[in-house]
């Protein structure tokens, strides 16, 4: 089988979508499917069985050029290939429902547990700006995205994490962003290396809590969120405000715990690093999401929190006075992180890709 993989390296989101497709590009060849990276529309997309099509590739075309996106599909459609939509946008709602009719998947990193929940209208967009602005009173204006039919929940599934993309410091070197300028070129024919270097969370640790986080956002209940979220930790006389990037990762490094507050979407690329440096990971409750790996499983390999932040205090304290334990935590998330990144988890991502294609 043929898989063209339309797609860009301009976005993080990106580059941890394409990274495990490259990475198992060699697996996956073996068992029979050809995986091949297309960075434009041309009839050569069309030559394939199966195409996968990253949605931050049409990420401007939905305002300016909507129409190129369902002629691509349609296109597609008519030579009986298969579609599959990723949609690596960050939260786990879904502003590209209008796709539906076109695709035979739509998958996402992290999904609602409850896809029921995609027929509901979120007066804001999001599940959680829903619950933040009805608390904070911030401000959020309603808004309006096409829902689907039920008859197409089913095509909702989950892709995986965007794990697998470097969350050391060295990926935001000018070498690493020379690489990334480059990956389109050299992407279908040399092997992709990822080589991650974890910090054993068992190491002498001098800072007790890293939560460093921004306050301006697109969002005001985010922001009233983590407004509220740094009066907390600011009442501990920890220090929320941003610093430069070699000192985050430093005190990342030698952090207990790392708070990471919900964003543009639930996950934070501030969850990898965490994990990454070693950190036990202490955020918002995820149990109403699925994503794969599952990062978050609370008390296992992350500490979650309630929403209203009534119980933050209480998880720090805690954490803080329970070394094995948090240990505990930041080691099974590390292992968890470290074993998807192994030969063996690779064959894994192998496996679920094709599960994906072979789907009834």
């Amino acid at each position: 089988m043929k898989i063209n993989v339309l797609t860009n390296y301009t976005e993080p989101n990106s580059r941890a979508f394409n990274t495990p497709l490259a990475l198992a590009s060699g697996d996956l060849k073996r068992e029979g499917y050809k995986i091949n990276f297309i960075f434009n529309i041309s009839k050569k997309l069309f030559n394939c069985d199966a195409l996968f099509i990253n949605s931050n590739f049409f990420r401007y075309f939905w305002k300016n050029n909507k129409n190129e996106i369902f002629k691509c599909l349609e296109t597609a459609s008519e030579k009986k290939i298969k579609i599959f939509w990723f949609d690596t946008t960050d939260s786990t709602w879904i502003t590209q429902f209008e796709v539906m009719p076109f695709v035979d998947k739509f998958l996402k990193s992290h999904i609602l547990k409850d896809k029921s929940l995609y027929l509901k209208n979120f007066r804001t967009g999001r599940i959680f700006t829903d619950f933040f602005d009805s608390i904070y009173n911030a401000g959020e204006k309603e808004e309006k995205y096409p829902h689907t039919e039920k008859k197409y929940l089913e095509k909702i599934s989950i892709s995986w994490a965007p794990c697998f993309e470097n969350y050391n410091q060295n990926r935001y070197s000018f070498w690493s962003k020379v690489s990334n300028r480059l990956k389109p070129k050299t992407v279908n024919f040399m092997p992709e290396k990822l080589d991650i270097r974890f910090v054993p969370p068992q190491k002498q640790r001098s800072v007790e809590i890293s939560a460093r986080f921004g306050l301006s956002h697109s969002r005001p209940s985010v922001v009233a969120h983590r407004k509220a979220v740094a009066d907390i930790l600011h009442e501990r006389g920890v220090d929320t405000s941003r610093i430069p990037l070699p000192d985050y990762f430093e005190e990342m490094r030698n952090a207990k715990i790392s708070v990471s507050p919900f964003g543009v979407g639930e996950f934070c690329y501030r969850d990898y690093e965490s994990i990454v440096c070693g950190a036990t990971l202490l955020k918002p409750d995820m149990s109403h999401l699925e994503t794969w790996p599952d990062f978050y499983k609370d008390n296992e390999t992350y500490i979650a929190h309630k929403w209203d932040l009534s119980d933050l205090n209480e998880k720090i304290d805690f954490l803080l006075n329970n070394d094995d334990y948090r240990l505990n935590i930041a080691e099974n998330a590390a292992g968890l992180y470290s074993n998807a990144l192994s030969a063996s988890g690779i064959k894994k991502f192998s496996a679920r890709v094709m599960d994906i294609l072979d789907y009834n």
